[in-house]
């Protein structure tokens, strides 16, 4: 085959995988051949244009999809976006279980326990995710020092595997606690967020974030309703 019928034939294929859309009489004008000729190399290369528009369009199902529900999801952008974003050790502690009745049991050896990590940007603390839930009595520090994430405490549900109830955002005045922990003044504004963790709809845990408010912007979807 000579090397200007293989360049067309590969100009054929190019134009069919990157516009599907396009009919063969299109295809044949852009590469200058015939209609039939182009029929002839999608066939023997096994290219059909439905199949190819069907994908295409279920991809663009999948985008679209995945775009509309971020859009229904409300975000947390620093407004130092440029740094370097770490996260510091995990700290546990036991609580008293009197304070969160709610909260479902999912073994009765489990206990109460509240677990801390402090997240910074290039070395500055800005955020602090606090998760309160019943975990076994012989989990420790050592056991969870590694985990890429809080919610690896709850198995292998991870994040996808739970839903989250009321969450209600307010601004307040840190208490000495956590404003020290975010290297605030008493009196500077602290963002905090509170949720119920949700497994086979049990609440099974309460998470709290805490946000330095002059390090965020909060964007939330859709419409306010007052």
């Amino acid at each position: 085959m000579k090397l200007e019928e293989l360049t067309k034939k590969e100009q054929i294929i190019n134009f069919a995988r990157h516009d599907p859309f396009l009919k063969i009489s299109d295809i044949a004008e852009n590469v200058e051949t015939t209609p039939r000729y182009v029929r002839t190399i999608l066939s023997e290369a096994n290219i059909s244009l439905m199949d190819l528009r069907e994908k295409y369009a279920r991809n663009m199902e999948e985008r679209l999809a995945v775009k509309g529900a971020n859009l229904q999801k409300a975000t947390v952008k620093l407004l130092k976006d440029k740094g370097e974003i770490n996260v510091g050790k995990i700290n546990l502690k036991r609580v008293d279980n009197l304070q969160f009745r709610e909260l479902v049991k999912r073994n009765p050896k489990e206990e109460l326990y509240k677990i801390v990590q402090t997240k910074f940007v290039d070395g500055a603390p800005y955020s602090i995710q606090e998760i309160i839930t019943y975990l076994s009595s012989d989990i420790n520090e050592e056991r969870i020092a590694d985990l890429e994430s809080l919610y690896e405490l709850f198995g292998n549900k991870g994040i996808e595997g739970f839903k989250f109830r009321n969450n209600v955002v307010q601004v307040e005045r840190g208490n000495p606690i956590i404003s020290s922990q975010l290297s605030l003044q008493d009196s500077d504004p602290i963002v905090k967020s509170q949720r119920v963790i949700l497994i086979d709809k049990m609440p099974i845990g309460i998470e709290n974030y805490y946000f330095d408010a002059n390090s965020i912007q909060l964007v939330f979807p859709g419409e306010l309703v007052v």
